[in-house]
């Protein structure tokens, strides 16, 4: 099975929509930029699109590549106070000579639609994209070898703190790809994993995103995954788009808490 993201995701913005026409004042995020990543530049414009849609203001600060750290944290300090900014988004990575923890740690948790604060009080958008993956299809975790490519702070990592926090797993992170009964990826190197690489029957969920040919591919090999897996995510038109909506569904839920 081969799931269509953009379908799932319009069906939860139209949701959303509805819900965020009833608060009481319009919500507007602040999205800090550094540097000229294509693919970060291409993340931000696919969230200023939806929020667009759901009639969000969105405002990105952009800075240059080699800005002092000091200054992008007195931006998020500065937009933590602004009353009406609802949610802040930094957009990772962050150039490498910034301390990425410490920028993080600033950002208000009431404010933290990505979960990336020391004390979220979400969970991080790729958690809930998986989240609806696994109930959406009724894929149970009982008693299943679970594999993540990758430990990144967006994908990843949150993807592996919740699952160990959850009863039913039985292993997360095994030693063979092979072996692995669910595998989920965000490494974003283009087609590496293959078809010969998997189970047969096994359930994929691809968070990997690299150009190669001016193709957007993911980290699995699509044409020869597809043919073994039970049901895979595709790139694009995967993970990505139910992963921004839940980016906004976080927005409305820490605001609907404050209303």
């Amino acid at each position: 099975m081969i799931v269509d993201g953009k379908k799932l995701a319009e069906r939860i913005l139209v949701g959303l929509k509805k819900e965020i026409q009833k608060l009481p004042q319009r919500l507007n995020v602040g999205a800090v930029l550094v540097g000229k990543v294509p693919a970060s530049m291409s993340f931000l414009k696919q969230k200023e699109k939806v929020a667009e849609i759901l009639e969000i203001d969105f405002k990105i600060f952009k800075f240059p590549p080699k800005t002092a750290a000091s200054r992008i944290r007195r931006k998020i300090l500065e937009l933590n106070k602004v009353r009406n900014i609802n949610g802040i988004i930094i957009q990772l990575p962050l150039p490498k000579y910034i301390n990425t923890e410490k920028i993080l740690a600033v950002i208000n948790p009431k404010k933290d639609i990505d979960a990336l604060s020391k004390s979220p009080l979400i969970l991080a958008p790729t958690v809930e994209a998986v989240k609806l993956i696994f109930q959406k299809y009724r894929i149970n975790l009982r008693n299943k070898n679970i594999l993540i490519v990758g430990r990144g702070r967006l994908v990843g990592q949150p993807i592996y703190n919740w699952l160990v926090s959850q009863e039913s797993y039985r292993k997360v992170m095994i030693p063979k790809l092979c072996k692995a009964d669910i595998v989920v990826s965000g490494i974003g190197k283009a087609g590496l994993i293959k078809g010969n690489m998997i189970k047969k029957g096994a359930v994929l969920i691809d968070f990997g995103f690299s150009q190669k040919n001016g193709k957007i591919l993911g980290d699995f090999d699509f044409a020869t995954c597809v043919k073994k897996a039970k049901l895979i995510t595709p790139v694009p038109g995967g993970m990505g788009p139910i992963m921004v909506a839940m980016l906004f569904r976080n927005l409305l839920k820490l605001n609907k808490s404050l209303h």
